[in-house]
């Protein structure tokens, strides 16, 4: 999905696309806002090819992908005993979606998955410690 931040946050009719980006970002940060608030969010977009990712068996090939990476307060926010990123991957499953707008591959419906075959976002930990 196509996530980018432009930061056009009115709708006047002339920046369409922007807005409808921006709002699919507005989205994620809204998702990751329900067990925390993220800190220093950042984001990239590259095109590469899906091999060397985790997304569902539907889709293959080059294409673009958008990474995001945040921090929190509190470590195990979004985890279980099993899975660190346990909570993310349930609060984002199914969420709505703005598509056709800058990505190249193409969406069963518009919403995140975070699983199965047409699995279009998920998500690692990367754990520093905490610093007391």
């Amino acid at each position: 999905m196509d996530i980018t931040a432009t930061g056009i946050i009115r709708d006047d009719g002339s920046h369409e696309l922007e807005r409808n980006q921006q709002r699919n970002w507005e989205t994620v940060l809204q998702c990751i806002g329900i067990r925390a608030q993220p800190v220093d969010m950042s984001w990239r977009q590259d095109i590469v090819s899906l091999e060397n990712y985790n997304f569902g068996e539907m889709f293959t090939g080059q294409h673009k992908v958008w990474s995001f990476a945040f921090t929190v307060e509190h470590a195990g926010t979004f985890g279980d005993d099993t899975d660190p990123v346990h909570l993310l991957h349930t609060d984002f499953d199914e969420v709505p979606v703005i598509t056709y707008l800058t990505e190249t591959a193409r969406f069963m419906l518009p919403v995140f998955y975070t699983h199965g075959a047409i699995k279009n976002i998920y998500f690692t930990s990367a754990d520093f410690g905490v610093n007391n």
